[in-house]
């Protein structure tokens, strides 16, 4: 089964098409230099329209993260328990992705570097998953 949503919602076709390049890529506005997360036709900042995608370095540290033990949808109850983390960017500041963490509960901290891991051809390659960077 395959994770990958259809893209339904025009605003957040950029996003989909940065991850089938292996990419991270966020709206930022032109004339308030901002970028913004949920994609909206407007920016939230300033009003304006000049939005564009603009791609980041893609390592992020986790906000906050959470076990989920509940499969709320039946397709993921063999994946059970999993990792679900609010990552952020240093690079767009002000951005918090609501993401997967491949990873152990017990080896996640707050503020614990995370990169991405892109999905394949499998999922049209439009899924991200982040994995703690190994330092050393």
């Amino acid at each position: 089964m395959s994770d990958a949503l259809p893209i339904t919602v025009p605003e957040f076709a950029g996003f989909f098409e940065s991850l089938k390049q292996r990419a991270l890529a966020f709206p930022h506005c032109a004339d308030c230099g901002r970028f913004h997360w949920y994609p909206m036709k407007a920016c939230p900042h300033c009003r304006s329209h000049a939005i564009s995608w603009r791609r980041v370095d893609g390592a992020g540290t986790i906000y906050s993260w959470t076990t989920v033990r509940h499969a709320f949808d039946p397709a993921y109850q063999d994946r059970l328990p999993y990792i679900v983390a609010l990552v952020e960017f240093p690079d767009a500041p002000g951005v918090r992705l609501v993401a997967n963490v491949a990873a152990a509960p017990d080896t996640l901290a707050i503020g614990m570097t995370v990169k991405p891991r892109f999905g394949g051809a499998e999922d049209d390659g439009t899924t991200v998953t982040f994995v703690p960077t190994v330092s050393g």
